[in-house]
C-alpha cells in the first residue's frame, strides 16, 4: 500500500496528534508499506527517512510555540505548497489513499482528493467549540495567542465536516460523539492511540514528588492541581510539584502560584526532553492530569509505561481508560479538596501508587500496543479502499 500522509508537525514531541502521525508512519513503514509525509519545515527539526519512509518538507518555516498552532498565513502557505506538492507525489507514486492530520492539512487532503480521486481519510483527535460557547474567546485571552485563529476555528471545525474524505479516522467514543453531535454523515473509525515500545528507566522514587506534564493552555485546568497543592503543604512537608511544559497560559499559572504562596514547592521546567520526561515520570508519585478537555491523553500511557499512575479529572475519555483505584484514579475536575486528600494519601501509602502503576503497564501492553494499533489501521484503509476501488 503507497499512502500520503499530511501533517503540519511530524514528530514525537511538538504533541499527542503530531505523535501519533509519527507512529501511522513508522507502523506502515516497517510492515513493508511505502510512505510519503508532506510536513513543515520546522526550526531545529530533523527527519529521519528510511527506504519505505520519505519525508517531503515544504515551506513555511515555522517554529514550535509550546502549544500555540500555526498562525493563519502559516496554515494557508501550508495547504497550498502541500497540495502542489501533493499532486506530484500522487501521480508519480501511485498512492492509494491520503491521510490528513485535523485542520490545515485536512484542507490540502481534501483538495487533493477532489482533483484526483484519491480516497481521503482525516483524523479529528478534538472538537473544542462545543464543550463551552465561551472556549475560544477564553482561548484568546492567553498569552501571544492569535485572535485571528481564535475567532476562524470554530467555523473551520464545522466547515471541516465538509470536505472531501472517505472517513473519519479518530481516538475515542468521547471525540466521536463529539463529532457526531457538530455534524457529519461519513464513517467513523475509532482507533485508540498507542505509543512507542520503550522499557521503563530505572531511577528512585520520590514518593513526595507528583509531575504534570503537557501543554500550558487554559483547559488543561493546572489551577486546579495548585489550589490543590497551597492545601497539601499545610500538611506535607517537602512536597514538589514538577510542572512540565509550556503554552500561552503559562504566565498565569505562576502568577495564582505566587498568589498561593506555594512558589517554594512549585517547579517549572518548561520543555523537556523525551529521556527528561521519562525520568520524571519513573520518579514521580503519580502522573496529574486535571484536563477539563481531552480526546484521549497519550501522557497516561506514557506514565503507564514508567510503572506511574495517573490521577486524572472525571471526565471522558480518561474516565474510560483508567480504571478507578486499579490503574489510578479518577477525580472531580474541581475539587481541588478531593484532590488534595487523594495526592495526601498516595504520599503516606505510596505502595498503592505502585501496585496501579504496575496494573496500568499492563493494560498498556494488552489494549494500547502498535501492533493493534497496526492491525487496526490496515482495517480501517481496505475497508476505504474496497467502497472506492
Amino acid at each position: 500500500m503507497n499512502i500520503l500522509l499530511l501533517s503540519q508537525f511530524f514528530s514525537t514531541t511538538k504533541g499527542g496528534g503530531e505523535y501519533i502521525f509519527k507512529i501511522i508512519a513508522k507502523v506502515m513503514a516497517e510492515n513493508g508499506h511505502k510512505v510519503w509525509v508532506i510536513t513543515n519545515n520546522v526550526k531545529g527539526e530533523q527527519y529521519q527517512e528510511s527506504e519505505n519512509l520519505k519525508i517531503i518538507p515544504v515551506s513555511p518555516t515555522i517554529q514550535y510555540k509550546g502549544g500555540l498552532p500555526p498562525s493563519f498565513t502559516d496554515n494557508i502557505r501550508y495547504t497550498l505548497n502541500s497540495f502542489q506538492k501533493g499532486k506530484s507525489i500522487i501521480k508519480n507514486e501511485k498512492i492509494d489513499i491520503i491521510h490528513s492530520n485535523n485542520f490545515s492539512p485536512a484542507l490540502a487532503g481534501s483538495l487533493l482528493s477532489t482533483f484526483t480521486k484519491t480516497p481521503h481519510v482525516t483524523t479529528i483527535h478534538d472538537i473544542f467549540s462545543i464543550y463551552d460557547k465561551n472556549f475560544w474567546r477564553k482561548w484568546a485571552k492567553q498569552s501571544n495567542v492569535s485572535s485571528t485563529n481564535a475567532r476562524l476555528v470554530p467555523f473551520f471545525e464545522k466547515l471541516m465536516m465538509k470536505f472531501r474524505f472517505n472517513c473519519i479516522h479518530t481516538v475515542s467514543n468521547a471525540t466521536k460523539n463529539d463529532i457526531q453531535k457538530i455534524g457529519t454523515t461519513k464513517p467513523i473509525h475509532i482507533i485508540p492511540n498507542c505509543i512507542q515500545d520503550e522499557q521503563s528507566v530505572s531511577v528512585e522514587l520520590k514518593s513526595n514528588q507528583f509531575v504534570y506534564l503537557g501543554r500550558l493552555v487554559f483547559y488543561k485546568n493546572v489551577e486546579v492541581i495548585l489550589r490543590a497543592w497551597s492545601i497539601i503543604i499545610k500538611e506535607v512537608q517537602d512536597v514538589k510539584l514538577i510542572i512540565a511544559g509550556d503554552g500561552p497560559h503559562k504566565s498565569a499559572l505562576q502568577e495564582l502560584v505566587k498568589k498561593l504562596n506555594i512558589k517554594d514547592s512549585v517547579i517549572f521546567t518548561g520543555y523537556v526532553t523525551p529521556d527528561q520526561k521519562k525520568k520524571l515520570l519513573c520518579e514521580s508519585n503519580a502522573l496529574l492530569f486535571p484536563s477539563m478537555i481531552e480526546g484521549f491523553g497519550l501522557v497516561m500511557l506514557e506514565s503507564w509505561q514508567q510503572n506511574r499512575p495517573v490521577i486524572a479529572s472525571d471526565i471522558t475519555p480518561m474516565s474510560d481508560i483508567i480504571q478507578h483505584e486499579k490503574t489510578g484514579l479518577v477525580i472531580d475536575t474541581h475539587d481541588e479538596k478531593k484532590w488534595a486528600e487523594k495526592i495526601i494519601q498516595l504520599i503516606k501509602n505510596p505502595n498503592i501508587s505502585d501496585e496501579m502503576g504496575k496494573a496500568g503497564n499492563k493494560v498498556l501492553k494488552i489494549k494500547y500496543n502498535q501492533e493493534l494499533f497496526y492491525e487496526n489501521l490496515i482495517k480501517m484503509y481496505s475497508d476505504v479502499l474496497s467502497k472506492n476501488p
